[in-house]
């Protein structure tokens, strides 16, 4: 009878065990996904957005990351099979994000003929060596792998950092020379940026793609974070940011349309609207649970991934950065910059004031002494693939007006509003529109730019697209500046806007030996150089084309 009591009794006592860590798993399960932090701005949008919905079900939303938080490590590492290294599953999200980078955008039109220049470009970029191979680094190496750990000292490939909040990024440590590698095949996914440090290199080691920054906090293909609102095909899921600017689907099957004036506004799939009062994107969506049918949905948030200030003589290389709300790499006054060999893809959308919506692939800001940016493929930007511009006005402990030796080149440009743009306020007689601004041995040359205008941007109220932007700023102080053997293929207005008045007011410039494809836009538009000039045909876009350039090296009209 004894032993028949002692039985029962270890048998309950296991029932009960098991309870308690059922119970357990479920309360860190719980708290993972309700993990929110909140942000009580006033909302930039105006409607019925503001509206609290009484569906909501925070235990079936996905936990929001911190701001202190500036990475999540998502692995997915891959090698032959003679390293033996098992792939490594995510921490968040249903499987890692996969690396497609092909995508059809809805571009209405395709002149085919710079695709075989293009397709070798773009697999030059991707197919570029390691860090180490191209630039020297004099001091100290350090090393970032979804396989490490942030106690380690990160000084070898086996003792390397997990995430950009290690003490290498968190702390003095650096120094001039040194240099930061992450590994080829991780994924990190930034909710704050990468603050570079004056005379270090950012870069890539190992085997495989190309390390790759999100600026979207998971993968959101889980149907688990979305729920259906109390309006018909409109699900919410909780993103607690400043801001949304743009969310992806199967890296670029479909791309959201981001509206301001709240939940009224939604009515074609893809439209999505960001309550920042709730921590909540509206998407509406009308094939059922977004994150049973996609794969991937990546929501870009109001972030940079790497930036400085004030800070010389640093270079990024060989890393992908991809779906950032604001800027893929953005730096205020950073003398001898460099970005080599990235990939820049789905960066924009956020909103920056009122209606004015972010934001740039790459950009120097304030004046800048040394810049090169050679052999990189940026492509759907919400505004400038590439871009160098400034303000009086803006309060920062590094204002200058002057911009010397900057270099574009070898570089492909596709699907931004803006291919390459630059300006500075005028800082002089503003009532003559003249500006103080020095742009010297500035070189754009041997640049690819396609379909300017065709990309996600369209979504834009003020929709345009231009290969070279410049609107009304004037440079009379301009000297030794090329814009030389470049391929501009396709804008969805003008191929290039510079509309000054004399042609002393843009300064000393050798524009030559470009190829133009151009065919007819919504508006007819072809030239905005010195008055806007219209093309129809062919000997109308030659007309306009020799306007600005005096010694192009081809002309096709697209009939």
């Amino acid at each position: 009878m004894k032993r028949i009591i002692a039985v029962i009794l270890a048998i309950m006592l296991l029932a009960i065990c098991c309870a308690c860590g059922r119970d357990k798993a479920n309360k860190n399960n719980a708290e993972k996904k309700n993990n929110t932090s909140s942000h009580g701005s006033d909302d930039t949008s105006s409607g019925d957005g503001d509206e609290v919905d009484p569906a909501d079900d925070q235990s079936l939303t996905p936990g929001s990351v911190s701001l202190e938080d500036d990475t999540i490590t998502e692995t997915y590492i891959t090698v032959d099979d003679d390293n033996n290294i098992a792939e490594i599953l995510p921490e968040y999200g249903t499987a890692p994000a996969t690396l497609n980078t092909k995508w059809n955008a809805d571009c209405t039109r395709k002149s085919g003929y710079s695709d075989a220049q293009a397709n070798a470009l773009r697999e030059k970029v991707l197919g570029s060596g390691n860090t180490a191979s191209i630039y020297k680094i004099t001091g100290t190496t350090y090393y970032v792998s979804p396989r490490g750990n942030d106690d380690n000292d990160g000084k070898s490939p086996q003792r390397a950092f997990k995430t950009t909040r290690a003490s290498v990024f968190s702390r003095n440590i650096l120094k001039p020379g040194d240099a930061v590698l992450f590994e080829r095949g991780g994924l990190w996914r930034l909710t704050n940026p990468v603050k570079c440090k004056e005379g270090v290199i950012y870069g890539s080691y190992g085997e495989g793609e190309k390390p790759t920054f999100y600026g979207s906090a998971y993968n959101y293909a889980n149907s688990e974070f979305w729920v259906p609102s109390t309006r018909e095909n409109i699900w919410k899921v909780t993103v607690a940011d400043i801001d949304v600017g743009l969310i992806v689907f199967n890296h670029g099957e479909m791309v959201g349309t981001k509206k301001l004036n709240g939940l009224i506004a939604l009515e074609k799939n893809g439209d999505f609207y960001f309550n920042r009062n709730q921590d909540t994107v509206y998407l509406y969506y009308d094939g059922g649970n977004p994150g049973k049918v996609f794969k991937d949905i990546e929501i870009g948030l109001k972030k940079a991934a790497f930036t400085a200030g004030n800070a010389p003589d640093i270079t990024i290389d060989n890393l992908r950065i991809k779906y950032i709300g604001a800027f893929g790499i953005s730096v205020c006054g950073c003398d001898n910059f460099t970005v080599t060999n990235c990939e820049v893809g789905f960066i924009g959308g956020a909103i920056q004031s009122g209606t004015l919506r972010y934001g740039n692939g790459i950009q120097v800001w304030n004046g800048v002494d040394g810049h090169r940016i050679e052999n990189c493929w940026v492509y759907q930007v919400y505004d400038a693939a590439v871009s160098f511009q400034g303000d009086y006005t803006y309060s920062a402990s590094r204002m200058s007006d002057e911009y010397k030796d900057i270099t574009y080149k070898g570089n492909l440009f596709e699907y931004s509003t803006y291919s390459v743009e630059f300006w500075h306020a005028n800082s002089g007689d503003t009532t003559k529109g003249i500006s103080d601004a020095v742009i010297k041995n500035f070189q754009c040359v041997d640049n690819i730019s396609r379909f300017a205008g065709y990309g996600f941007g369209r979504q834009r109220t003020d929709h345009a697209g231009y290969h070279i932007c410049v609107f009304s700023h004037t440079f009379p102080n301009a000297e030794s500046n090329a814009i030389k053997n470049n391929i501009f293929d396709c804008s969805d207005s003008y191929i290039v806007r510079w509309n000054f008045s004399t042609d002393s007011n843009y300064g000393e410039w050798d524009i030559s030996g470009n190829t133009y494809f151009h065919g007819k836009n919504r508006f007819g538009d072809a030239i905005w150089y010195g008055g806007m000039r219209s093309a129809g045909n062919l000997s109308t876009l030659e007309a306009a084309v020799r306007l600005f350039d005096s010694n192009p090296k081809s002309i096709k009209w697209i009939g």
